[in-house]
């Protein structure tokens, strides 16, 4: 994994954050079926520059660095109804409706929710 062993992540050239992401910002990852599993600081801006161990490098060529990673592959954030219900990106939303949009692409959240999907906050795992 990227973020866990060699402590980068890469974004697609469309990725609109790509311009706004910078260091000391803080980021989740999202695993599909499993939940959030990861979360770290930014370390460095995000520069085109392909890694060899970014799979289609070609698509995903800009790469930043993390700092301060932690990983919770085995015990992930579920992001079920219930947690949905006590974020701010659902206010105004039913959280038992689609909610694709929320882990499709990368966007801004707010501190509130980061804590709550990185298991920091009222949700907070054993």
């Amino acid at each position: 994994m990227l973020v866990g062993k060699e402590h980068i992540y890469a974004l697609g050239g469309r990725t609109w954050c790509r311009k706004h992401l910078k260091p000391g910002d803080w980021i989740c990852f999202y695993a599909t079926a499993n939940g959030v599993v990861a979360h770290a600081r930014v370390r460095t801006s995000p520069e085109k520059r392909p890694h060899p161990q970014v799979l289609r490098s070609d698509r995903y060529p800009w790469v930043f660095g993390l700092q301060d990673t932690k990983l919770y592959l085995d015990k992930p954030v579920v992001v079920d109804a219930a947690l949905r219900s006590s974020l701010d990106a659902f206010d105004g939303r039913d959280p038992r409706e689609p909610w694709a949009w929320f882990v499709f692409s990368t966007h801004r959240i707010s501190e509130h929710d980061f804590r709550i999907l990185t298991g920091q906050g009222e949700s907070e795992r054993a």
